[in-house]
């Protein structure tokens, strides 16, 4: 990679770095504008790979539109303005898949039904869930009142874990990891990884004491594990799809979906931790 790659990539990241801060951190409305944005870009490029060699019955317009929808539903169920928006509109988007199998004279259907619920379960899902996590209601999951510091260590840990796993993977890795999904990643670059992110896990219990030091440690174990699941999954799907980014919107890094693999299996793991450990 020469010098005008390198700086790309750094600048471009730099930028996605300071967005995901803005939207963590500044408030709830920030928090749906940039991570609505995020989701609506991670389902185009999903549903664009799983159509690039055949248009699907299921337009991929309609599921980008519904999972903003069930997005946007979910925090209201959080902000107790509606209760019903997020049963109902889960309800009509099953209803319009069902009346398509049935009306739509193609054979494929099924399978564009399948890729459809399969999109929203992987991204807009995991990134619903992480409203939750960064919402005011918090309080209920951590007992601690409003806290985003569980949602920035999510993202500075999967952070540290690519960066460790990428370095030292590069320096020393000789053995692979699964070399037939990700041919590039490799065991040592993986432990690496998850030892870097534990340390990381012992600054954020000095800065967030209301956790301790062993939930901070468990908490980075399980998003390196899982973040690292996360990425091994979304090259399983280009890998599948004979495509090498999943976009091309962030220089040097590819699309968002490149971004937030590791976050979408990430995401769910780290709740469960909480919702299990934290009390």
């Amino acid at each position: 990679m020469n010098l005008k790659n390198l700086l790309t990539r750094a600048g471009a990241g730099i930028i996605y770095i300071l967005v995901i801060l803005v939207g963590i951190m500044g408030g709830r409305y920030f928090f749906l504008s940039v991570f609505g944005i995020i989701l609506a870009m991670g389902l185009f490029e999903f549903y664009r790979m799983v159509e690039k060699d055949t248009s699907h019955a299921i337009s991929k317009i309609f599921n980008i539109t519904h999972g903003l929808i069930l997005f946007v539903s979910v925090y209201l169920y959080l902000e107790r303005i509606s209760f019903v928006a997020l049963p109902v509109f889960i309800l009509i988007y099953l209803l319009i898949l069902i009346a398509s199998a049935i009306l739509i004279r193609r054979q494929d259907i099924l399978h564009g039904i399948i890729y459809s619920v399969f999109g929203q379960i992987y991204i807009t899902m995991p990134l619903s869930l992480l409203m939750m996590l960064s919402y005011s209601y918090q309080q209920d999951i951590t007992s601690i009142g409003y806290s985003w510091s569980p949602l920035l260590a999510l993202f500075v840990f999967i952070w540290v874990n690519d960066t460790a796993a990428y370095f030292i993977g590069s320096l020393i890795g000789k053995h692979k990891l699964i070399p037939h999904i990700s041919p590039k990643k490799s065991v040592e670059g993986f432990i690496a990884g998850i030892l870097f992110t534990m340390l990381s896990s012992l600054i954020f219990a000095q800065l967030f004491p209301e956790l301790s030091t062993l939930h901070w440690i468990g908490l980075a174990l399980v998003i390196a594990l899982f973040g690292t699941v996360g990425d091994l999954f979304e090259s399983l799907i280009k890998r599948t799809c004979s495509v090498k980014d999943a976009g091309t919107l962030i220089p040097g890094h590819g699309g968002i979906l490149d971004r937030i693999d590791s976050l979408l299996v990430a995401v769910p793991a780290a709740y469960l931790f909480l919702i299990l450990f934290i009390r």
